[in-house]
């Protein structure tokens, strides 16, 4: 298999990239238990991403004990999703970001947190190390190029980063997994220092219960999604053409530039729920044209094959292997195009996102809705 466009040798040597054929790299910018980053040596998929995570038929990405769902977004519309979350409602909006992010955070620890790992974790001497790993993995799955300052048992960590998605779920992302590693109850603050964002976490002295994962979909209908696959590691052949920055924290889509992350969508859908349910309920038109928006400063950056209406549902493909939804068709002509989503991970985001790339950077008026069991229609009309 090729290298992937936009990977040169100078990428791949600064530890950003995951090169087909070699089985580990130097990996700058992660802890010293990981030294090197193992990769599957076939399709240059880092082993953490394709074994902890699984691609189904039906457009969904879900974690390996199948309970969570997650999502590839570009890091600059996560970005604007939240940033325009905490204007609108100051530090109460923040406040309901971190909590909902901790629960899902939560939870993915826990489901990741298995064989030699657990073992670390719950080691006398172990528990920096846990951290150390945590850190890693959220630079492979792009969150943020985060490290541990300090940390003492049962007691506080410390976690710095400059490269973050997002401050108040990043907090939510360390707050769960201090409180998945400790059991107990804890609290998170953040605060910049020494140019670069701080996250300290205070554990407190009574046992956690687990936090409950709110989740909105209904059972997903079933897809016939067939991917082509790495033979090696199972993952989709168009995640190969992701490259890691393990020493920033990111990864990048080669095929437009943008950074992405991947992330639990529980956190995001529980956190939109509660701000529509007590504070916005006119959210849902409100967050669909803002997204469109905002995924309409990417698509300049792509190169469109000029195709019949009845082709652009391949367009929207990427909405399934980045775990969004299942695109079934396109229908339309000259004047509008009407898309199909089936089992979107939230609607009003992959309204704005699916009616952005049918439009194509072209004026036009559009309208989404809902339409019965798991299924999202798009109708877009040009102008």
């Amino acid at each position: 298999m090729e290298n992937a466009p936009g990977r040169s040798e100078e990428f791949y040597a600064c530890g950003g990239g995951c090169r087909p054929g070699r089985s580990v790299v130097r990996a700058h910018g992660l802890s010293a238990m990981r030294p090197f980053l193992r990769l599957c040596p076939e399709c240059g998929v880092p082993l953490s991403i394709s074994r902890n995570h699984t691609w189904t038929g039906d457009g969904r990405i879900l974690s390996r004990d199948s309970v969570q769902r997650l999502v590839i977004m570009e890091r600059r519309v996560v970005e604007g999703i939240l940033r325009r979350a905490e204007e609108m409602f100051g530090e109460e909006g923040s406040r309901i970001l971190t909590r909902c992010k901790s629960a899902d955070a939560f939870h993915y620890v826990r489901a990741i947190m298995t064989g030699w790992k657990k073992v670390v974790a719950k080691a006398p001497f172990g528990g920096r190390t846990f951290y150390d790993l945590l850190c890693d993995q959220a630079r492979i799955l792009g969150m943020a190029d985060a490290r541990v300052i300090s940390y003492r048992k049962r007691h506080e960590l410390l976690v710095g980063c400059t490269q973050c998605y997002s401050d108040a779920f990043f907090a939510g992302d360390v707050l769960g997994a201090v409180q998945a590693g400790e059991g107990r109850t804890a609290e998170v603050a953040y605060w910049e220092e020494k140019g670069e964002k701080r996250f300290g976490v205070t554990v407190g002295v009574k046992e956690l219960t687990p936090p409950l994962i709110y989740s909105p979909e209904e059972d997903p209908l079933p897809g016939n999604i067939v991917y082509r696959r790495c033979g090696r590691c199972l993952a989709p052949f168009t995640v190969s053409f992701f490259a890691w920055d393990t020493a920033r924290g990111l990864v990048l889509d080669t095929h437009n530039g943008e950074a992405v992350a991947m992330l639990d969508t529980a956190g995001i859908n529980a956190a939109y729920q509660e701000i529509k349910l007590n504070h916005l309920p006119e959210l849902d038109e409100l967050m669909a044209r803002q997204v469109k928006e905002m995924v309409d400063t990417v698509l300049p950056r792509l190169e469109w094959k000029r195709r019949g209406p009845e082709e652009r549902v391949r367009d929207l493909f990427f909405l399934a292997y980045r775990g969004m939804g299942n695109p079934i068709c396109t229908r339309g002509s000259e004047d509008f195009l009407e898309a199909r989503v089936e089992n979107p991970f939230n609607y009003p985001i992959v309204a704005g996102i699916a009616a952005s790339f049918l439009s194509r950077g072209e004026p036009v008026s559009w309208e989404w809705e809902r339409r019965g069991r798991s299924v999202l229609e798009v109708r877009v009309r040009f102008l």
